[in-house]
């Protein structure tokens, strides 16, 4: 039986599939990975409209069996990895179009978003909900501003649940980043503004000036806040990718020393934590999974 974890949601249709792709950015002259190939339908439908398709499947008989299947394809390479351990290239661009496991939809998007390269376009298959969360709707999350500096994301596709087998509880999206031809963050600052954005959604303060009471002035804050158009008693959901970014660079440029130190690790907890969750969430599913 094939571990929960690792097990996807696989599209039947596979008319859908070559209509989702044809309409993608998508070309002869691309690079495409497939993550968690499967079966192999994306796979075989990809090798149609791109130059090379790398195949990445870390389940041993679904690996040994696209490598059977597509022994003969000259332009598809067959990976046995988990992508979580992959390093994509760095000399070349490439683009993403995956059904990748639900389970594991916010682990893969960070990697993907943490790459020195990184992908210049991105399709994946994800919860309708989870897709919301990364567009910032109804309102902004740490994970939607922290793609929107090199992304821009979008849903292209509503999927039908018939559309797969087996049929998913959820709703699914064809869900798009697209590469920023010039990044909102500067290589240098991304931690920083990743231990600020995290720092302001963690203090569990009731506005957005509250949990900012350490960094900013009383002075500061109000005409922060008169300045970018924002009402004082703002959450930090409230606040656009525009009025944070302005936030930080003011934070970055006009904060002394001393109180930029509150903010360090702050990312780095929030992955600890998120980590500590995952494990305890996916050892509940293994075991509920087993029972069945």
């Amino acid at each position: 039986m094939r571990d929960i974890k690792f097990s996807q949601n696989f599209v039947k249709n596979k008319e859908l599939v070559e209509s989702l792709i044809k309409g993608s950015s998508i070309s002869t002259n691309d690079v495409v990975f497939d993550i968690g190939a499967g079966t192999g339908e994306i796979t075989d439908t990809l090798r149609k409209y791109s130059k090379e398709v790398i195949a990445i499947e870390k389940d041993k008989k679904l690996y040994n069996d696209l490598r059977k299947r597509f022994e003969l394809a000259s332009n598809i390479q067959v990976v046995n990895q988990d992508i979580l351990n992959y390093n994509f290239p760095t000399d070349k661009n490439y683009k993403i179009f995956s059904n990748i496991p639900f389970n594991y939809t916010a682990d893969i998007i960070r990697k993907l978003s943490n790459q020195k390269r990184l992908s210049e376009d991105i399709y994946l298959f994800v919860q309708k909900q989870v897709a919301l969360k990364y567009l910032g709707e109804p309102a902004e999350s740490i994970k939607s501003l922290f793609i929107k500096t090199h992304f821009v994301p979008s849903i292209v596709h509503h999927f039908k649940r018939n559309d797969f087998k087996p049929s998913p509880q959820v709703e699914v999206v064809l869900f798009r980043f697209k590469r920023l031809d010039k990044f909102l963050i500067d290589k240098e600052d991304l931690l920083d503004w990743k231990n600020f954005v995290v720092y302001g959604f963690s203090q569990f303060k009731s506005t957005l000036r509250d949990s900012f009471a350490k960094i900013f002035t009383d002075t500061q804050f109000r005409r922060l806040a008169k300045d970018l158009k924002f009402n004082l008693q703002a959450k930090p959901t409230q606040l656009s990718i525009v009025q944070w970014m302005s936030l930080y660079n003011f934070f970055r440029d006009n904060i002394e020393a001393q109180k930029k130190n509150l903010i360090r690790d702050s990312y780095v907890q929030l992955l600890k934590q998120q980590d500590s969750l995952s494990k305890i969430y996916r050892t509940r599913s293994d075991k509920d999974w087993r029972m069945k």
